[in-house]
C-alpha cells in the first residue's frame, strides 16, 4: 500500500555564494571617496532648474552633495561638517535635505537651491502653531517625508531634559520647510527606520522583531492595522509595493533575510516568500527599496543587489555589484542605495570601502532586465501522484535551488535568458534532467514525472514512507544499514508530531533511536497499537546534543502498531473518534528551543534500527478516520487561517485524510 508523504516546503531560493568584487548586470560607472571618514545613509536630488542629479551622503563627521549628473566624473559640491556620529540618514522636500543623526545636532535643514552649503539650519524645538503644542529632540536615528510634505523622525532621543517619542514623531515640513509644525505622534515602540505612502506608515520595529503598519491619517491619533513577525525577528526597514498589497522588509542581523507579505488584509498579514543575497556567508542586510518590479537593497558586505519582485511569491535576485572586498558576517560595505533618479542610475554609498575605512560613493548603470520565471509539477511516474518535498535544481552561474510543495508544485527563475538544465530529483527516485529555454519576463512551464529508485529497497522492504503530518518540516527518508538491519531517518525544523506505523507480519524488535536535540526536552518514544493501546514506551531527557536512546521494543507478528515521539503528552497519538485529524497535535508540543540557522524551531532528527526478521515490515500512513468533517484550513506556509483569504491558494483538511486546494476569487 503506497502512501504519500505529505510536506509543505517553504519555498525559499537559495542562491549560490557570490565572490567579493563580483558582479552581474549592475555596471560600475564612477565613484567619489572621502578620506578619514566613513560614510552612511544615502538619499538622491534633483534640481528643478536644470535636472542635474545629486547624491546625498552622509558621513561619520558631516553631510556631502555630490553632482552625479555626469556619472562617470562624480563631483562634491560642498559638505557640511557636523557632530560625528556613525548615524546619518537624509530625505528631501522641495529645495531642503533633512538629516537626522544620533549625535546631539538637532534636525540638519539644508538649502539645497544654494550649492555652496552656506545656508543651513540646526533645529530641535518643533509647536504646533494652531493648539501650541510642541516636541523637543536633539537626536534621532531616521527620517522618512511622505508625498504630502509630512516628515517621520524615528527613534528620537533628547540630551536637554526631554523624553520625546522614540517611535514616530510627526512634522509638517511643507507648512514651513525651516521650521517644521509638530502634528502628533506615535509611541507604541521604538521604530528603527519606516517609510510611509497616503495615510499608512510602515515601521520597522527593531526590538519587536515586528512590522507595524499604522493607519496616520489622524496624526493626533495615529491607529495600528496590523503587525507580523519578520523572518529572524529584528526589523530594520520595511517598503510597501507600487500597488499597495505588498510590504518588503529586511532584518538587521546574520545571515537575515529579505521577507515578502501580502498585507491585503492587514489583520491577517501573510508572509509569501523570503530570500537571501548569500545564502550561507552569514551576511546582513540592511536597506530595502521597491523600484517598480525591483527591489534594491544594501547588503552589507554583499553590495548593491537587486531583485525582481514582479511575483512576490517568486524572488529572484537578478543583479549585484559586492563593492567590498571581503564577505560574511559584519557592518561593513555597503551601507545605503538609491534607485530613484530619473537617469535610471544607481547610487549607493559605502561605509569603508576596500577595507580602507573611508566612506564611498558609487554610481551603477542598470544592465538587469525582469527575471525568467520557472514554474511546474513534479509526479510520481508509476501512479501519477504529485512528489512534495522534490528538489528542483536549475544548473546556471546563478544556480536556484527550490523544493515542490504539498501538490507536488514549485515556482524558480533565473536572471537571464537561455536554455539551462534543470535537474529533478528526490530520495528514493530516480532524478530527472530536462532542458528548458528562458526568456525575460516569460513565465516557462516544465513539468517532470520521477521513476521509483529500486535501489532503495532492503531486505524486501519496498519503498517505506513515514507519515509526517507538520507541515513546515522538511524531513527526508534514507535507507541503508548493516545486513542485519533497516535504518529509517528523517529530521528537520519542526514544532509538531512525528510517528512511524508499522505492518509487521513476523516478529520483529525495535533496538534503538538516535536522535539530535537543539535544546533540552523530555521526550518519549511510545509504542501503540492502531486503537491507541501502549505497548512500550521509554523516556528520556533530551539534552543539546546527538545522543542514542536504547528501545528493545517487541514487535509481535500480526499486529499493526506506530512508533511516535512524543514531548511527554500521550494524546498526541489517540486514534480514537474524537481525535482530530490526525492527531490532536494541535497545542500539545511547545518546543521552543532555537538551530542555527533557524531560531525558534525545535531541530530533531531519528534513525530508528529494527533488527531482522522484519521483511514484510513497512512504514505508511494509516487512515483510522472516516469522518470527512472539516478540521482547519491552512495557507502555502501551514499556518491555520480562516476562510477569508482571498487570491491565493487556501488548503481545507478533513479528517478523513482528505485535502483539498482552493482559490477564492474576490
Amino acid at each position: 500500500m503506497k502512501k504519500i508523504v505529505i510536506t509543505f516546503i517553504f519555498n525559499i531560493i537559495l542562491i549560490q555564494s557570490f565572490f567579493a568584487q563580483n558582479s552581474a548586470n549592475l555596471t560600475l560607472l564612477g565613484s567619489f571617496e572621502w578620506s578619514n571618514t566613513e560614510g552612511s545613509d544615502i538619499w538622491g536630488w534633483v534640481d528643478p532648474s536644470n535636472n542635474y542629479e545629486y547624491a546625498l551622503v552622509g558621513l561619520n563627521d558631516g553631510f556631502s552633495v555630490v553632482n552625479v549628473t555626469s556619472p562617470t566624473n562624480p563631483v562634491e559640491m560642498f559638505y557640511i561638517s557636523d557632530l560625528n556620529s556613525t548615524w546619518r540618514d537624509i530625505k528631501t522636500w522641495g529645495n531642503y535635505a533633512y538629516v537626522t543623526t544620533e549625535a546631539d545636532a538637532g534636525l540638519l535643514i539644508v538649502d539645497l537651491s544654494d550649492m555652496t552649503g552656506n545656508t543651513y539650519y540646526h533645529v530641535t524645538n518643533f509647536s504646533n502653531p494652531s493648539n501650541g503644542n510642541t516636541v523637543e529632540f536633539t537626536a534621532a536615528h531616521n527620517i522618512y517625508i511622505d508625498e504630502n510634505g509630512i516628515a517621520y523622525i524615528f527613534g528620537a532621543s533628547s540630551n536637554a531634559g526631554g523624553s520625546p517619542s522614540n517611535g514616530a514623531i510627526f512634522l509638517d515640513v511643507n507648512a514651513n520647510p525651516t521650521s517644521p509644525h509638530y502634528l502628533g505622534e506615535w509611541d507604541d515602540y521604538y521604530i528603527h527606520d519606516g517609510m510611509v505612502r497616503g495615510d499608512t506608515m510602515y515601521a520597522g520595529c527593531i526590538y519587536e522583531g515586528e512590522l507595524y503598519i499604522v493607519d496616520v491619517s489622524n496624526k493626533s491619533n495615529p491607529q495600528t492595522l496590523g503587525h507580523v513577525a519578520t523572518p529572524t525577528n529584528f526589523t530594520h526597514n520595511a517598503w510597501v509595493s507600487d500597488n499597495g498589497r505588498f510590504v518588503f522588509t529586511t532584518d538587521e542581523n546574520t545571515g537575515a533575510f529579505i521577507g515578502a507579505y501580502d498585507i491585503s488584509d492587514m489583520s491577517n498579514i501573510q508572509e509569501v516568500d523570503r530570500t537571501q543575497s548569500n545564502p550561507g556567508s552569514n551576511s546582513i542586510p540592511h536597506n530595502t527599496h521597491v523600484d517598480g518590479n525591483f527591489l534594491v537593497t544594501s547588503w552589507y558586505r554583499d553590495g548593491t543587489t537587486v531583485h525582481d519582485i514582479t511575483y512576490p511569491n517568486n524572488i529572484i535576485q537578478v543583479a549585484y555589484y559586492d563593492s567590498y572586498i571581503g564577505s560574511g558576517d559584519g557592518f561593513d560595505g555597503c551601507w545605503g542605495t538609491y534607485p530613484f533618479l530619473p537617469s535610471g542610475n544607481i547610487i549607493s554609498s559605502d561605509i569603508n570601502s576596500s577595507n580602507n575605512q573611508t566612506g564611498k560613493l558609487l554610481v551603477y548603470r542598470r544592465d538587469f532586465q525582469q527575471a525568467c520565471y520557472l514554474e511546474g509539477n513534479v509526479t510520481d511516474l508509476t501512479n501519477g501522484n504529485a512528489i512534495s518535498g522534490a528538489s528542483v535544481e536549475i544548473l546556471s552561474p546563478i544556480s536556484n535551488l527550490t523544493n515542490t510543495n504539498l501538490l507536488g508544485n514549485y515556482i524558480s527563475g533565473v536572471a537571464d535568458p537561455g536554455t539551462y538544465e534543470v535537474v529533478f530529483s528526490k530520495t528514493c527516485f530516480i532524478s530527472d534532467t530536462l532542458t528548458a529555454s528562458f526568456s525575460n519576463g516569460v513565465i516557462t512551464i516544465l513539468n517532470a514525472s520521477l521513476d521509483i529508485d529500486t535501489s532503495c529497497e532492503i531486505l524486501g522492504c519496498t519503498n517505506p514512507s513515514y507519515s509526517n503530518y507538520n507541515p513546515i518540516a522538511t524531513s527526508s527518508i534514507l535507507y541503508g544499514g548493516p545486513a542485519d538491519n533497516m535504518v529509517l531517518s528523517s529530521g528537520g525544523y519542526f514544532n509538531g508530531d512525528q510517528h512511524l506505523i508499522f505492518n509487521s507480519e513476523e516478529e520483529c524488535i525495535i533496538r534503538s533511536a538516535k536522535f539530535y536535540a537543539g535544546t533540552n526536552k523530555s521526550i518519549t518514544f511510545e509504542l501503540r497499537d492502531k486503537n491507541g493501546i501502549v505497548l512500550d514506551d521509554t523516556t528520556h531527557i533530551v539534552t543539546q546534543g546527538a545522543q542514542t536512546l536504547t528501545l528493545n521494543f517487541n514487535v509481535p507478528i500480526d499486529t499493526e502498531m506506530q512508533l511516535g515521539i512524543s514531548d511527554d503528552n500521550s494524546d498526541l497519538y489517540r486514534n480514537d473518534e474524537n481525535a482530530d485529524y490526525p492527531y490532536n497535535i494541535g497545542g500539545v508540543l511547545d518546543i521552543t528551543g532555537s538551530s542555527a540557522s533557524q531560531p525558534g524551531y525545535y531541530y530533531f532528527y531519528y534513525n530508528i534500527e529494527v533488527e531482522i526478521p522484519c521483511s514484510n515490515t513497512s512504514t505508511e500512513i494509516y487512515d483510522y478516520n472516516t469522518d470527512n468533517s472539516l478540521v482547519k484550513i491552512i495557507d502555502v506556509l501551514g499556518r491555520e487561517i480562516d476562510n477569508s483569504l482571498t487570491n491565493q491558494p487556501l488548503f481545507y483538511i478533513y479528517k478523513n485524510g482528505t485535502i483539498k486546494k482552493r482559490i477564492k476569487i474576490h
